[in-house]
C-alpha cells in the first residue's frame, strides 16, 4: 500500500453524483488508515475512506480516468442540482 496516497482518484461508482476526487487530508495506522476526499467539481462535497478500500481496485482507481458521456451528464444534472441546493455534505464509508 503506497502511504501517503496518491492525490488523485476516481470511484468506479457515483459518490454523491460525483467520481472524481482529491485527496484533502489523510491520517491514522496500519489498517486503520482513512484518507478524506474532496469532490472535484464541489469543493463541498467531501468523503472518508477506509485505505482498505481506497486500494481496492475494485472500487477506486488511481488518477482521473475520462468519463463516458452518459457519465458526464448524469454529473452535470448532479452539480446543477447541487447548485440549487446549496450545503456542504460529507459521506463516511
Amino acid at each position: 500500500m503506497r502511504w501517503p496516497p496518491h492525490k488523485a482518484w476516481t470511484s468506479l461508482t457515483s459518490r454523491k453524483g460525483y467520481k472524481h476526487f482529491e485527496v484533502k487530508q489523510y491520517g491514522g495506522k496500519k489498517d486503520k488508515r482513512w484518507v478524506e476526499l474532496v469532490a472535484i467539481l464541489n469543493k463541498n462535497i467531501y468523503i472518508r475512506v477506509n485505505c482498505i478500500e481506497l486500494f481496492s481496485s475494485k472500487k477506486w482507481e488511481s488518477g482521473w480516468k475520462q468519463l463516458s458521456k452518459d457519465e458526464a451528464e448524469k454529473v452535470q444534472k448532479a452539480i446543477t442540482e447541487e447548485n440549487t441546493n446549496g450545503g456542504n455534505t460529507t459521506e463516511e464509508l
